[in-house]
C-alpha cells in the first residue's frame, strides 16, 4: 500500500529526513519511533504530500503521490498532533464539513459510523471549543476515518485519552488494520507491543530499526520498556 523510496528533506543546512526507505502493507500497524527532533513529523508530511520531499519517491497503491496526488492523497486518512478543528463547530457538523470537502457520498451514514466507532454520541452536538483535549483527540481521529482510507497516518493518536478510552483506541486500530496500512507515530511504548506488529526507528533523518516488536527485544537482549525507552529518548 505504501511504498517510501528514499526520501530525504533539508531546510538550509538542516537535514530532517536523509535517505528514509520503508514499506507498509495492508494489515501491517506500524509503529514510527525516534526522539523529538528525529525526524517522525517531517517524515509524515512528506509521505502525506504536505511536503514535498528533495529527493526520492513515495509511492500509495502503485501510484506516485507527485505524479497522481489527487488519487493517492485521496486514499490517505492523516491526524497530525495539531488537528485543526473549527472550535465553534459541533463535531457533527465538522464532520458533515469534512464530508462536503471529501464529497463522500451518503454523508449521514458515514458520520453515525465514526461517531459510533469513536464513542462521540454524547458531544456529537456540543461546540468543540468547550471540548475535553481526550474528545478534540477522537473528533481528530473520526475526521481522519471518515472517508475510510486505505492508508492511515496517526500522530499520537492516544494523546490526551484517559486508560479506557486508549483501550478503546487501540482496539478500534487493531480492528481497522484488517483492511488498512496503518502508521502510528508514539511515545507510549506500551502501544508498541500491543498494537503494533512491525516497528521503525529514527534518528537524526535516518532509519536505526526495523522490524517486529519481538524482534527488537530480542536484538537488545533485554526488556522492551527498559530498552526501548533508551533508544527513542
Amino acid at each position: 500500500m505504501l511504498s517510501v523510496i528514499d526520501i530525504s528533506k533539508n531546510f538550509g543546512d538542516f537535514t530532517a529526513i536523509n535517505k528514509l526507505s520503508f514499506e507498509v502493507k495492508v494489515g501491517d500497524v506500524m509503529g514510527f519511533l525516534g526522539p523529538n527532533g528525529a525526524g517522525k513529523t517531517t517524515s509524515m508530511r512528506v509521505i502525506t504530500g504536505y511536503l514535498k520531499s528533495d529527493s526520492g519517491n513515495v509511492i500509495i497503491n502503485n501510484k506516485d503521490i507527485e505524479i497522481d496526488p489527487i488519487h493517492t492523497k485521496s486514499m490517505i486518512g492523516y491526524l497530525p498532533e495539531g488537528v485543526p478543528l473549527y472550535l465553534d463547530f459541533s463535531p457533527y457538523l465538522y464532520l458533515d464539513y469534512v464530508c462536503q470537502v471529501r464529497n463522500i457520498k451518503n454523508s449521514k451514514a458515514a458520520i453515525k459510523k465514526v461517531i459510533n466507532d469513536l464513542q462521540l454520541e454524547e458531544v456529537k452536538d456540543v461546540p468543540i471549543e468547550t471540548l475535553s483535549k481526550g474528545f478534540k483527540r477522537r473528533v481528530g481521529i473520526a475526521q481522519a476515518l471518515i472517508h475510510n482510507p486505505k492508508l492511515l497516518i496517526l500522530d499520537e493518536p492516544t494523546d490526551g485519552l484517559d486508560p479506557l478510552q486508549k483501550f478503546e483506541v487501540r482496539k478500534l486500530i487493531k480492528k481497522l488494520s484488517k483492511t488498512k496500512a496503518i502508521i502510528i507515530s508514539t511515545h507510549i511504548l506500551d502501544e508498541v507491543p500491543e498494537v503494533c506488529n512491525k516497528c521503525l526507528i529514527i534518528n537524526d533523518g535516518q532509519k536505526v530499526f526495523e522490524g517486529t516488536p519481538s524482534q527488537l527485544k530480542k536484538k537488545i537482549g533485554k526488556s522492551l520498556d527498559e530498552k526501548f525507552r533508551k533508544l527513542v529518548s
